[in-house]
């Protein structure tokens, strides 16, 4: 199992007890400074990868940013792998505001520049984005999501990524909040490139069945960790053993991320993934 941790920066993980993040409200050139520190915690913790937010990639604006980042991310041995957060939750997937021009361009870019930098797997949670206003039909936006979805599925598909629905649960949007419902969209989509998200800290919440990661099978791409209170995995009370044994029966052994509230990044990040090789060691 590859592991790595979510560093924080362009995501939209909510803020949960005291933990502190790394500032994601900052200017995008704030967030290129505080990218080395980052990059340089989670290598030396022996992660695979490294996991930042679709914003690094500036999919609304000048490719002088990006470039940017580029250049600041070929110092690092580690694969841009995934991306999280995919749309922003001024970006409205569903409701009567959906502005499909906007959406189309920014698919266009956000998917051209995962793959410059390697990508494989772009997480599609974004809770704002997705969320149905009240009194809107639900059919409808249920159909939304899934002409989000292929549209996304197509730009995706000319570079070779796979986009993984995310469910989340109801305190950050109210559509997709189990792992049946993501497995239930991309089945009814039936494109090889959108898949699901195994998320243990929604699961919590939602009281989700260990059974449905074992059905979901080989819909699961890539996995979302954290533990109690959305702090790091091995800090509370999750039964990471459990869960461990639920991906392998899923025939699941890909990659893992942390995503949790870092309350010290560089303390907690080689911890957590100390904490992981020893769980799946033993799954």
């Amino acid at each position: 199992m590859k592991l790595s941790c979510c560093a924080g920066l362009a995501s939209f993980v909510p803020q949960t007890v005291d933990a502190k993040q790394l500032d994601t409200g900052a200017a995008y050139r704030a967030k290129l400074e505080k990218a080395p520190a980052t990059l340089k915690t989670l290598s030396e913790a022996g992660c695979d990868f490294f996991e930042f937010g679709v914003g690094m990639l500036c999919p609304e604006s000048p490719r002088s940013l990006f470039e940017a980042f580029t250049d600041l991310v070929s110092d690092y041995s580690l694969q841009a792998d995934c991306f999280n957060s995919f749309i922003p939750a001024d970006l409205k997937v569903t409701g009567p505001d959906v502005d499909k021009a906007r959406l189309d361009n920014y698919l266009a870019t956000a998917t051209e520049r995962a793959a410059e930098l390697g990508g494989e797997i772009i997480v599609f949670g974004s809770g704002g984005a997705r969320e149905v206003p009240e009194g809107f039909s639900r059919t409808r936006a249920h159909d939304q999501i899934l002409e989000f979805l292929e549209a996304a599925a197509s730009y995706a598909g000319k570079h070779g990524l796979v986009i993984a629905i995310e469910h989340l649960n109801r305190s950050e949007t109210n559509m997709i909040n189990s792992i049946a419902e993501a497995v239930d969209f991309a089945d009814e989509l039936g494109k090889p490139e959108v898949q699901i998200l195994v998320d243990f800290y929604h699961q919590m919440l939602e009281g989700e069945a260990f059974d449905e990661i074992v059905r979901a099978g080989e819909r699961i791409v890539h996995v979302h960790v954290a533990d109690t209170d959305r702090l790091y995995p091995g800090s509370g009370k999750y039964d990471y053993q459990l869960f461990a044994r639920s991906l392998a029966d899923a025939g699941y052994n890909k990659r893992v991320s942390v995503e949790c509230n870092f309350r010290d990044f560089d303390q907690e990040v080689p911890q957590s993934i100390q904490f992981l090789h020893e769980i799946f060691n033993t799954a």
